[in-house]
């Protein structure tokens, strides 16, 4: 089992026809010591030249996986326990460990802490591969498996621990031959911390580089360039980015599917229409739901524009009404006021008048005669 302490595992090429056995072969030293022999630098290591022609590329990906559900998700994929439309179906080479998604996922909850912190990282998906033509089947000097995946391996247990890697298997089946691993990541103190790996953008530059210095280099790959502006794929996005060339047909594929027989080949481009076929159902659909959505928008942007005009007619029609009220309120002001200074005018009067009466018998009786 990878997961043992003492063991590990490495791809040994056996007759022309046949596949990649693993062996046991590798005792590991130090935890995190470099030790395995084929993590020994070549001598040539240290003297590239420059000017040289540009060589393929080391890729290594790694995904945060933080919940069970992730890690079944992504070992569903993996183990081909779901449907997967960049597969031509060729057989995929099991390294060691789980192989299962739900015993991946009983693999890494038996790795961890009874104490852990809240939404820690629980394992890390590495992705390990190179530039397509590096590899035989691309026109490249690397095998399929074996070699350079044997020295990824080693590099994962010489960087976690030979117990903490609990699933690797190498895909076969796309476009680049790649190695799947997934890693619990306890540190020598068995803490449970993707941030003593992972954390910050310098160790992920060193992670690189020592990747590239004891597994690349060794097969003429080259680094990526630090501090590149470049953006890296997300694991997802890598595995999408596989499905993307076109299968190549020869002849030979077409000569035998006019006798009845399915070449990979020819599967893999009857699978590529048949995805394709549906990608365009679904842009369809997709094209379609979205004009609907689009002509509601509109219709309901009319709406509300005949809404907002009725509103403001309605508020046209208020403030004319307001200003109605303000002159009829100012009008009966007035009146108001006129009819206070006649009711004054017509109390002097009466009061006048009636201080005449008053004075008017008096009058009388002084000019009464004898």
């Amino acid at each position: 089992m990878l997961g043992e302490a003492a063991v590990g595992f490495c791809f040994l090429p056996q007759e022309a026809n046949d596949k990649r056995s693993l062996c046991s072969e590798y005792t590991s030293g130090a935890w995190g010591d470099l030790c395995h022999p084929l993590l020994r630098p070549h001598a040539e290591d240290e003297n590239t030249q420059h000017g040289e022609a540009a060589m393929p590329y080391t890729i290594l990906r790694t995904k945060k996986l933080k919940s069970v559900a992730g890690i079944i998700g992504s070992g569903r994929h993996t183990f081909r326990e779901m449907p997967t439309p960049n597969s031509n179906g060729a057989a995929n080479v099991h390294v060691g460990g789980a192989s299962t998604a739900v015993g991946l996922a009983s693999s890494v909850l038996a790795k961890l802490p009874e104490r852990r912190r809240k939404g820690a990282v629980l394992c890390i998906e590495y992705l390990i591969t190179a530039s397509p033509e590096a590899f035989t089947r691309h026109g490249g000097t690397m095998p399929d498996t074996g070699g350079y995946f044997d020295r990824a391996i080693a590099w994962l247990k010489a960087r976690h621990g030979a117990t903490n890697i609990v699933s690797a298997t190498v895909h076969l089946d796309e476009r680049t031959p790649h190695l799947v691993a997934y890693v619990v990541p306890l540190t020598k103190d068995e803490r449970l911390s993707a941030r003593d790996f992972l954390g910050g953008a310098a160790k992920l530059r060193k992670m690189q580089t020592d990747f590239h210095h004891w597994c690349g280099k060794p097969f003429g790959l080259s680094r990526g360039i630090e501090r590149s502006k470049a953006t890296h794929q997300k694991v997802g996005q890598y595995y999408q980015a596989l499905a993307a060339a076109e299968p190549v047909i020869e002849r030979s594929d077409l000569a035998a599917a006019v006798v009845g027989i399915q070449t990979p080949n020819y599967k893999a481009l009857l699978l590529r229409a048949k995805t394709s076929a549906i990608q365009d159902k679904l842009q369809r659909s997709a094209t379609e739901a979205l004009h609907a959505r689009q002509a509601a928008l509109d219709r309901q942007a009319v709406e509300l524009r005949l809404a907002q005009r009725a509103l403001e007619d309605l508020e046209i029609t208020l403030e004319k009404r307001a200003d109605s009220l303000a002159e009829v309120d100012q009008a009966l002001e007035i009146a108001l006021l006129k009819a206070g200074r006649q009711q004054e005018r017509a109390d002097r009067l009466a009061k006048q008048l009636a201080d005449l009466t008053k004075r008017m018998p008096e009058a009388d009786v002084a000019i009464a005669p004898c």
